[in-house]
């Protein structure tokens, strides 16, 4: 039996003025499902969770289950934003900044103090609850800013753009949490650029561009229906390539990578096949080559078509 549908947006359009940001985005996120937005800037991330949150008012329809999605005190009630930023008062300890933001998200009186004790508890951070915010290492933090917007116990969680700027560990703390609130019950939207993280944790990804929706689904039908069984080639060279090695990789279109000494070929012929004719094109120049690996194509790939295109498929 599918889980409930807890977000559902139909024909859902934002507008500046002249300029459409966001073009009739129809999708349904369920229960406990993890969903990550991506796409390039300019995309319409923003505009969607501006859209969501009640900060801008958009055309379309908006429901929470089967109720429509109402701004003001409705958005508060089903939705908890994690910002980018460190959302804290650093000279309050962890949980008096909670109570700060209760009082803010209307938590009633009653149950403030049960609220504040089971989101520390479930961003596991019980030993740091009196220890002042400024005290606390980066992950730590991050941790507390996720119990802030857990505690009114929405339906529907938005870390947007979370671990922009933060150290590996820190990243890792969050990207672990949005997986564990999916698997309370709660539906989670992750906008993000760390592409590798999106296609390993989340049930689905919206695709983005230009406003439009190019894709959702799962990472691997996405990916499967993008590339249709090609493998990437990528060639590590032990310094960048000279004018005569380059000449010899353009029959195999390759590009240069994410540095000078790495370069990346899709194929859809044998993968040993091709290796085997890119290494004799080479004509000795194999020394330079410190190591070639063959992958998959994944969300970073998709990204950069996408970049290039404009499109998902080749």
């Amino acid at each position: 039996m599918p889980a409930p549908i807890v977000l559902q947006t139909e024909h859902l359009n934002v507008h500046y003025g002249d300029h459409h940001a966001l073009k009739d985005l129809n999708i349904s996120i369920n229960e406990g499902e993890l969903v990550a937005v991506i796409g390039p800037n300019g995309a319409g991330k923003t505009s969607f969770i501006k859209a969501l949150c009640g900060r801008i008012k958009p055309d379309g329809v908006m429901k929470v289950g089967e109720k429509l999605l109402k701004r003001g005190g409705d958005r508060r009630r089903h939705i908890g934003l994690v910002p980018q930023d460190i959302g804290l008062y650093p000279h309050l300890s962890a949980s008096e900044n909670l109570h700060v933001i209760a009082k803010l998200l209307r938590v009633p009186r009653a149950d403030r103090l049960a609220a504040i004790n089971d989101a520390i508890k479930a961003v596991g951070m019980e030993d740091k609850a009196d220890a002042l915010v400024e005290t606390l290492s980066g992950g730590m933090k991050r941790r507390i800013n996720v119990a802030a917007a857990i505690m009114h116990d929405p339906a529907i969680i938005i870390f947007d753009e979370p671990t922009a700027g933060v150290d590996t560990p820190a990243r890792d703390v969050v990207h672990r949490l949005a997986r564990t609130l999916a698997e309370r019950g709660m539906a989670v939207i992750l906008v993000t650029h760390e592409l590798e993280q999106a296609e390993a944790l989340c049930d689905k990804v919206l695709v983005l561009f230009d406003g439009a929706t190019l894709a959702f689904d799962t990472p691997s039908r996405i990916l499967n229906s993008s590339f249709a069984g090609a493998r990437e080639v990528v060639v590590r060279f032990t310094v960048a390539p000279d004018a005569q090695t380059l000449a010899a990789m353009r029959p195999f279109a390759f590009e240069q990578g994410e540095m000078p000494t790495v370069w990346v070929a899709t194929t859809q012929a044998n993968e040993v096949s091709f290796v085997s004719a890119f290494m004799t094109a080479l004509r000795g120049g194999n020394e330079i080559i410190r190591e070639i690996t063959v992958r998959r194509p994944g969300l970073n790939s998709l990204m950069h078509r996408i970049e290039q295109t404009g499109q998902i498929g080749s």
